[in-house]
């Protein structure tokens, strides 16, 4: 990469670019994924560097900070700026909102956005987005999720809405982060949790990997009336809604029979079935055959098409990592379970032996 692109992505960071370098960073950022990395590592760094008492600023310790931080970050060695940019640097005035970026995972795929122009996020089948909002909370989106940011977030409110599934770093703020789905509430004042909640599934999972949070909702089997529990580190709340026998829900969720509720503990290998997907690494415990169909459709894009397969009570356990075609999961889906499939374009069709 070279010193000026380097200039220029540090410019549009700290709020000095003018809308032609803007242009240029944004098409940086989105052909090449050197550019990406290096533009993710310096927001993060600059963030770090920032001191919140605008009066008394060192802005060459700061800058000369947040390159440290650069080099740190990728275990290599970071070329200093020359001293124009430099002085350019230490005439900025700091911002604490730096709007919104996210990025997709895949590495083919990069975009930038600025907060005041993004209220939700679409996150299709086949790939995952990575999101940092306004006050500094980080947001992994899983497949086919969305998530609605509600207007004047970080001001006087911080709530969002969940469709699907996203693993939160929450930015410590005397205001609580609340999570909205379909059936629950979660609030949050600062860390880190799982909530998994697409529509379309026969459970509702929150996984706290640090501090604690407050659920409310329909949390009993014999009542209808909404209650509150508060799950700590390393504990994971479930919900299992009674489903047919193609292990769908038998009707909409408003009145969907609570089928289980349970509160357990999990160690960090445990947590890793909830949460391996950040990383790229499908992960199943004790999942039904419905279910898996259901994940491999939103990994892989693909429409599963299973109907004359029943396996009953039969539940799998296992993991695929940098598995990235359907074919091959289902390959090894294949070694324990007796069954043969096609595939035509975005459309796999299973049948039994």
């Amino acid at each position: 990469m070279s010193e000026h692109d380097k200039i220029l992505i540090t410019k549009y960071i700290t709020k000095e670019a003018n809308e032609e370098e803007i242009a240029m960073v944004k098409s940086l950022i989105e052909s090449s994924i050197i550019h990406e990395e290096f533009y993710v590592q310096s927001y993060d760094a600059w963030q770090k560097s920032i001191y919140y008492n605008i009066s008394s600023i060192d802005y060459e310790k700061a800058y000369s900070e947040f390159l440290s931080d650069i080099s740190e970050e990728k275990g290599g060695t970071v070329r200093l700026f020359n001293r124009s940019f430099l002085a350019i640097a230490g005439s900025i005035i700091f911002a604490c909102v730096f709007g919104l970026y996210f990025y997709n995972s895949r590495p083919n795929s990069a975009a930038v956005a600025e907060a005041v122009h993004l209220r939700e996020i679409t996150v299709p089948n086949g790939s995952t987005r990575k999101v940092v909002l306004s006050d500094g909370t980080k947001i992994t989106i899983n497949m086919g999720s969305s998530l609605k940011i509600e207007p004047g977030f970080g001001k006087s409110s911080r709530v969002v809405h969940l469709s699907g599934e996203a693993y939160f770093d929450i930015a410590k703020n005397p205001i609580p982060f609340i999570v909205n789905t379909d059936q629950y509430i979660i609030r949050d004042i600062g860390t880190i949790f799982n909530v998994k909640a697409y529509a379309d599934d026969v459970s509702f999972e929150t996984l706290v990997i640090e501090g604690e949070v407050e659920i409310e909702g329909k949390l009993r089997i014999d009542s209808d009336k909404p209650q509150k529990v508060s799950l700590k580190k390393q504990q994971i709340f479930k919900i299992n809604y009674a489903s047919d026998s193609k292990g769908a829900a038998q009707t909409e969720k408003d009145n969907t029979d609570i089928h289980e509720v349970k509160i357990q503990k999990v160690t960090f290998a445990q947590a890793e079935v909830y949460t391996g997907w950040t990383d790229d690494l499908l992960v199943f415990e004790g999942k039904t055959f419905s279910e898996i169909i259901k994940i491999m459709e939103r990994r892989y894009d693909v429409k599963i098409n299973s109907e004359e397969m029943t396996f009953g009570n039969y539940e799998y356990t296992g993991s695929f990592r940098n598995v990235n075609e359907v074919e091959k999961a289902l390959k090894i889906l294949k070694k324990t379970t007796d069954m043969e499939f096609e595939i035509s374009g975005k459309v796999v069709t299973i049948k039994g032996k």
